[in-house]
């Protein structure tokens, strides 16, 4: 690496640092007793949609998981629990039976019913909807719903990842008479779920308040009010927990890491985070819709130098668009490769003529997103590539995504919500899904034919010779899969999710008893 991307390097990754707030470092958050009933956690970006059906966004995603609830739940142990259904089970080979919960009620009072599980899961995929996870449960054929607490998903071919569907976005059960009466916009703006919090109020930019759910079916978790507050900056989202002004920060920059633990009121908690974090790219673009080059950009990149300055090694390396730890993860393919001179090549042989190439970054959509571009594009520059950087906002990058119009490159964080390939890469890359910018006729028939295949072997062949169709094209660059990390005050006890799921329900949060 040369003196230039090095010192950028490790002056991005010092900028957290240099930036906090003055006496932020020597102030401790205040202990807190019992008497605290309010959790307050600072992210680095507002919600724009409370509508679950209508975003997969992390800064939305977190929250959407606590104002509703799914037929099944995904516990941090990685395993799958009852949600508003009791019990499921396959019935020949293509029909899942599932048991609803009873007297579970809505934030208004409704009672739920089998009736808004099968509203609920057809809204996703049916076409008039235009939903955001129209993907995620597109194994189904048909639902009934012979009474009110019974359901029965047909799907078009055997599936055996169904009820782990269920669990993740896609999954979450709305209210069909509120959500038919008031309308999609009201509804955006004014949701009612099951969950065990219900928003009280939204400030854009700002806060949004929930309430807890004294009547959740669940029990009513340990706490009186949550508050999400928007800090985009890093420093002052460090410099506000460390002041005691909120209990938990998301998306925590390793290098500030030993501040917070150095302090004596806060912690560190984190995972592996089960995806990664990659370079979206619109391959419909000149000349982004030249493999060659797309395969330059990415053999740019020194990946380790990334973990290692920016990270502090608290990342590992991909090799592909698997994440560690997923099933059918190939352990035998190299990291992807760091090569200056083959990128040169590789240029050479694409014929690239100078063309400008655009990272729409954006500032803690993800962790550490852009020193990471300000990263990249110097060593792209380095070999020749005409790439510049352009910051856009949060809620702009929101209407990019739903509208498709990202004009070069941006950073987005596939989740694996399945611990299954079909759970990440096929869900958003695979024919309508959100990062659907390029098509591969070979890649579409191996996607849909492990999708439904209860033969794991075929399913793991058809993987690798995915992954080669991906590594040819890259239709995203891979860049890293990082630990997801979290600040926060010692009287909290609290589990994260590796899947970005941030719930607060009584199996992983409480209040510390001082």
């Amino acid at each position: 690496m040369n003196v230039t991307r090095r010192e950028l390097l490790k002056g991005a990754a010092a900028l957290g640092m240099a930036g906090a707030l003055p006496g932020a470092m020597a102030t401790s958050a205040h202990a807190q007793t019992t008497q605290k009933r309010e959790l307050v956690v600072a992210q680095g970006g507002d919600i724009a949609k409370f509508d679950p059906h209508f975003s997969t966004a992390s800064n939305e995603i977190r929250w959407s998981f606590n104002v509703f609830d799914n037929l099944t739940s995904r516990h941090p142990d990685g395993k799958l629990y009852p949600g508003l259904a009791t019990e499921w089970k396959l019935q020949g080979q293509t029909a899942w039976a599932f048991k609803l919960r009873q007297g579970v009620k809505y934030h208004n009072g409704d009672p739920f019913t089998s009736a808004d599980a099968k509203y609920s899961i057809e809204r996703t995929y049916d076409p008039a909807a235009k939903t955001m996870v129209a993907t995620a449960l597109s194994t189904i054929d048909r639902i009934e719903a012979p009474d009110p607490y019974s359901l029965v998903i047909h799907t078009k071919k055997p599936d055996p990842l169904l009820p782990a569907r269920l669990a993740f976005y896609g999954g979450q059960i709305v209210p069909k008479k509120y959500l038919e009466s008031v309308g999609a916009d009201t509804f955006n703006t004014k949701p009612v779920g099951t969950g065990p919090v219900r928003l009280s109020s939204w400030v854009k930019d700002d806060k949004a308040v929930f309430d807890a759910y004294p009547d959740y079916w669940g029990g009513k978790i340990d706490m009186d009010r949550l508050v999400v507050r928007a800090i985009p900056e890093t420093a002052p989202r460090i410099a506000a927990l460390l002041k005691g002004e909120v209990d938990i920060i998301t998306q925590l920059p390793p290098d500030q890491a030993e501040r917070i633990t150095g302090n004596a009121s806060t912690r560190v908690t984190g995972a592996l985070y089960a995806g990664l974090y990659v370079l979206g790219v619109n391959s419909k673009r000149p000349p982004l819709d030249n493999p060659l080059v797309k395969q330059a950009l990415s053999l740019a990149i020194d990946r380790e130098a990334i973990v290692k300055e920016l990270w502090r090694g608290r990342g590992v390396v991909p090799n592909g668009p698997i994440a560690k730890g997923d099933n059918h993860y190939d352990a035998s393919l190299p990291p992807l490769a760091y090569s200056p001179r083959e990128a040169r090549d590789r240029l050479k042989k694409a014929g690239y003529k100078g063309e400008e190439i655009y990272l729409e970054t954006t500032v803690a959509y993800v962790s550490q997103d852009k020193p990471m571009a300000e990263a990249i594009v110097a060593m792209w520059r380095d070999v020749g590539i005409n790439a510049k950087i352009e910051v856009v906002e949060y809620s702009v990058r929101a209407q990019k995504s739903r509208e498709k119009t990202f004009k070069g490159m941006w950073w987005s964080d596939p989740t694996s919500t399945l611990g299954d390939p079909d759970g990440m890469m096929w869900r958003l890359l695979g024919p309508g899904g959100p990062m659907d910018y390029w098509r591969d006729a070979r890649f579409d028939e191996l996607g849909n034919a492990a999708r439904f295949s209860v033969d794991e072997k075929f399913r793991g062949e058809a993987y690798k010779e995915i992954t080669r169709i991906f590594l040819e094209h890259l239709p995203w660059i891979p860049v890293i899969q990082p630990y997801e990390d979290y600040g926060l005050q010692k009287h909290l006890e609290w589990t994260p999710n590796p899947n970005q799921q941030f719930e607060v329900r009584r199996f992983n949060f409480k209040f510390r008893r001082v």
